[in-house]
């Protein structure tokens, strides 16, 4: 596989999983974990059953898309450093391990119809605690990638530098969440990261597919 082709599958890998992710954890997950509405999670799920399967087949679908773009990064960039572009998949490999066990507490919300509202309020905690602490070494990931793209020299520094604040955000935050920091202070602080990581992942996915290889595509087509 070329490395215009590896661009695009990685690019719209990363596509597919960010209109998942904005389904499954940006709109199913809420309508769920309601920490006001404690009394009714069970009969919550019961009763919108096929939007929480949905959910969990999002995040599955994630998880399958992960470990793609995992391999897929780190063939497109070991030309530019092979060790460098190795323990960034390692990172996401651990990241994407941390995602799937997470996962495995929502799914035991389905499948145990006996659960009381505690318990599954307690597996969406878990959820939400296995998650964020992956997200640390997702950050750690996305800052070596940073460091991948800025390298390459071939990637717009506009990019590169809102992906290394995308990967500082990911670090940070999860400590915040956990530290004694008032969770107001936290909630705003995400929400002033959240556009310019949203635009530094999606913006570098996008210039995978559009432009992603190309050069070295011509070169190959010109010998």
């Amino acid at each position: 596989m070329n490395k215009r082709k590896t661009a695009r599958i990685t690019g719209w890998a990363l596509v597919v999983m960010a209109i998942l992710a904005g389904f499954s954890l940006g709109y199913a997950f809420p309508e769920f974990n309601q920490t006001g509405n404690l009394e009714s999670l069970t009969h919550l799920i019961q009763a919108r059953q096929a939007l929480y399967v949905s959910m969990l087949i999002g995040l599955f679908v994630i998880v399958l898309l992960d470990l793609l773009v995992t391999y897929t990064l780190y063939h497109y960039f070991e030309e530019v450093n092979k060790t460098v572009s190795f323990i960034a998949a390692i990172f996401r490999m651990l990241y994407t391990l941390f995602f799937g066990v997470a996962i495995y507490f929502l799914i035991g919300n389905a499948a145990n119809h006996e659960l009381s509202n505690l318990q599954i309020h307690q597996n969406f905690d878990l959820f939400e605690t296995i998650w964020n602490w992956g997200l640390v070494i997702f950050g750690f990931h996305l800052i070596l990638i940073g460091y991948l793209m800025m390298v390459q020299n071939a990637i717009y520094k506009l990019l590169v530098y809102l992906m290394f604040l995308a990967g500082a955000s990911y670090v940070i935050v999860p400590f915040l969440k956990e530290g004694p920091t008032n969770l107001e202070i936290v909630a705003k602080v995400e929400l002033i990261l959240a556009f310019p990581m949203a635009i530094g992942e999606l913006g570098f996915a996008i210039w995978l597919i559009v432009k992603g290889g190309k050069s070295i595509a011509k070169e190959s087509d010109s010998n």
